[in-house]
């Protein structure tokens, strides 16, 4: 107990002194150290979170005597899910009086999950975000430029706050175009540039054709990148491009690439990663309990993100340990281009269209800089002319109007959207659909019933 105070003084000292100290100061501290100062705050959040109404009745009705537990996986089988948030709402999860609110879009339905904080814990997480951005070479002398979203998303807030600490300048663009992005970002020339990937890889497209200015580096948040575009990026602006690991629950940063680009050094001071139901492999969901907050503390939360721990250290040299890159989630949530998408926002477009029917399937691969989203919905009378292209303008429509974030992805250019119409029957195989099917490369052959239809899809994809 002892020791984890003494740590916990010394992780103090280090968050007040220049980003340098900090990084070595806390490099210094042994395995053993940083596991006692996980255990304290462990109990201490436990203690915490027994004081909101979901967890007291949870640990009540599983007869746990917090007292007795030091480690999450003491715990056994209890876990805190997506799906508690929405049904049991945030409240029950508060534990003291929020100062700031975020928002995160469910993945098997619409209604959103509010996720609280206080500006400490802001501050703090801003800290230890400033540390590695000051790793990945961020500093007072660079001129950042934003384009995250800053409709409800945790990490404009989360980086704007470790750019105070860095003392760089800084402004926030916000999610526009990249093309409007492009010609205001030529008069400040920004060294570092945020936003997210398939956001920036369509931004690199129109610095090709434009010109570059010499670039630090580029950092990304709210999906992950094929290494092949990621080397385009990266040939294009001469300059490495790092990727960030996060989610709204988590306030953020759960991890920051290095140099290496061999997966996310992790904050193991803030967090309690496990992977309780790994594979021979070692791979399996993550699953973390927060450290040091005390407004809405979650214990053992399912991230749905598939990965494995690696604590052998990196060959950059930084002490944190690492999680390798994602393989996947474990629920049919797939992040790319278009956005968050799940089952359910396919079936609401596909609701109230004439012809159509509930069998359909959607298809997502990575081709020419870009994913691409290729609809395949089961439809009646396609033998009739005009049928076929009015389902697909009947499903664009649906989008514009019911997703416009997901249209203004299409208007950037941040994905291909292909829509075709398949007869009964042909969908199915076996006793059920498989909604949401992630590709590792193109199909051989885009299944149209229509190559006219496929031609003028994709001229008005691209035009």
């Amino acid at each position: 107990m002892l020791l984890a105070k003494i740590t916990e003084q010394v992780e103090k000292l280090a968050l007040r002194t220049n980003p340098q100290y900090a990084i070595t100061l806390l490099g210094k501290m042994p395995p053993s150290v940083m596991a006692s100062l996980q255990r304290r705050r462990f109990r201490e959040t436990l203690k915490i979170a027994n004081r909101t109404p979901f967890y007291s009745k949870q640990f009540r009705r599983r007869n746990i005597d917090i007292r007795k537990i030091s480690h999450p996986a003491e715990l056994g089988d209890f876990f805190t899910t997506s799906d508690d948030l929405k049904v049991y709402g945030a409240e029950a999860f508060l534990a003291g009086r929020p100062d700031t609110v975020f928002e995160t879009t469910g993945t098997t339905s619409a209604v959103p999950k509010h996720i609280y904080f206080s500006n400490s814990e802001l501050n703090q997480m801003g800290r230890m975000s400033a540390l590695g951005l000051y790793q990945l070479g961020l500093r007072r002398e660079d001129r950042v430029l934003s384009a995250f979203d800053v409709s409800f998303w945790v990490s404009p807030a989360v980086v704007r706050t470790a750019f105070q600490y860095l003392g760089c300048f800084h402004a926030e663009a916000g999610k526009i175009s990249p093309l409007e992005f492009y010609e205001r970002a030529v008069i400040y020339k920004p060294t570092v540039i945020f936003g997210e990937p398939s956001w920036l890889v369509r931004l690199t497209e129109i610095a090709e054709k434009r010109g570059i200015w010499p670039v630090k580096f580029i950092f990304a948040g709210g999906e992950n990148i094929a290494e092949d575009t990621r080397s385009e990026v990266e040939r294009v602006w001469n300059a490495p491009f790092h990727l960030n690991y996060g989610q709204t629950e988590s306030f953020g940063v759960i991890g920051v690439e290095c140099a290496e680009h061999d997966g996310y050094h992790r904050n193991d001071m803030n967090f309690f990663f496990e992977t309780p139901e790994s594979n021979e492999d070692g791979e399996g969901e993550l699953v973390y309990t927060t450290l040091t907050r005390n407004v809405m503390p979650l214990i053992r939360y399912r991230s749905t993100d598939v990965t494995r721990m690696v604590d052998e250290r990196c060959k950059c040299g930084l002490f944190a340990k690492r999680i390798a890159k994602i393989r996947g989630r474990v629920d049919e949530m797939i992040v790319c281009g278009m956005g968050n998408i799940s089952p359910w926002v396919f079936a609401e477009l596909m609701n109230g269209v004439p012809n159509a029917t509930d069998e359909w399937q959607v298809r997502i691969w990575h081709e020419n800089r870009r994913d691409v989203v290729d609809i395949r919905v089961e439809a009646s009378g396609l033998n009739v002319p005009g049928v076929h292209q009015k389902l697909i303008d009947d499903i664009r429509q649906n989008m514009r109007m019911r997703f416009p974030d997901f249209q203004k992805n299409l208007d950037m250019r941040l994905y291909e959207l292909r829509i075709t119409g398949v007869e009964r029957g042909s969908l199915r195989t076996g006793r059920k659909l498989r909604r949401l099917i992630a590709l590792d490369a193109p199909p051989r052959e885009t299944e149209y019933a229509d190559r006219d239809a496929l031609a003028q899809d994709i001229e008005l994809v691209i035009g």
